[in-house]
């Protein structure tokens, strides 16, 4: 009994360590993401239908009424609004936990022709911190196959999403072993990747720091 409890206390230490990593990470690429695919919207605005999407999506935002209904509407259209309003819809669905649904739109969104590489690998990263922190939240490994294909659309030759793709791949190893229930200290491949990680020039000192913690609790709990 005392070492389930035991076992138990350490499942739920680790989520609270990698949650305080993710959701601030989370909000940043939601910011980034929309921030990026708004940016494009000015090529755009000469078409009339973008335009009558443009004060759709917008006016859907300001009035909160019917917002999933319309943004549905909106993202049936061909155009920047509609990887916008998918994003949006995304979420509504991940702050009310409905992340099969996400998981769902995400794929949608990353495995359409629409975007570059760069919004590609942003949209990828952001879907795997999300789907993540949800493998933790309902204790469920039905994510993690899904993640890696995400993990593996982020565009590593972009310079600054090397260290993220890297973390990523940490935090999911990380994800797999508690799930499964078995022991980090014996997993060659995460402490190879640990190492890697923690003694690459390309990897940034923010993530490496992040990495340590997660590793050092691991190693030592």
């Amino acid at each position: 009994m005392n070492e389930n409890k035991k076992k138990e206390s350490v499942f739920k230490t680790t989520q609270s360590l990698i949650f305080t990593n993710i959701r601030k990470i989370i909000v940043v690429f939601g910011i980034l993401i929309l921030i990026f695919i708004s940016f494009q919207t000015y090529n755009y605005y000469s078409l009339k239908d973008l335009k009558k999407n443009s004060i759709n999506f917008f006016n859907t935002i300001e009035k909160n009424e019917e917002i999933l209904a319309s943004l549905q509407e909106i993202k049936k259209s061909d155009n920047i609004f509609s990887t916008l309003s998918s994003l949006k819809i995304i979420q509504n669905h991940n702050k009310q936990k409905n992340f099969n649904i996400s998981n769902e739109l995400y794929k949608e969104i990353v495995f359409s022709d629409k975007l570059n590489n760069l919004y590609s690998s942003s949209i990828s990263a952001h879907a795997s911190y999300t789907l993540i922190n949800a493998s933790y939240i309902e204790n469920t490994n039905k994510y993690l196959e899904d993640i890696s294909i995400f993990i593996n659309f982020i565009d590593d030759d972009l310079e600054s999403y090397f260290s993220i793709k890297k973390e990523l791949e940490f935090l999911l190893a990380v994800t797999r072993i508690d799930l499964n229930k078995s022991e980090y200290k014996n997993n060659k491949e995460v402490i190879d990747l640990f190492n890697f990680i923690y003694n690459s020039n390309q990897v940034s000192s923010s993530v490496k720091e992040r990495v340590k913690k997660i590793h050092e609790f691991q190693l030592y709990k």
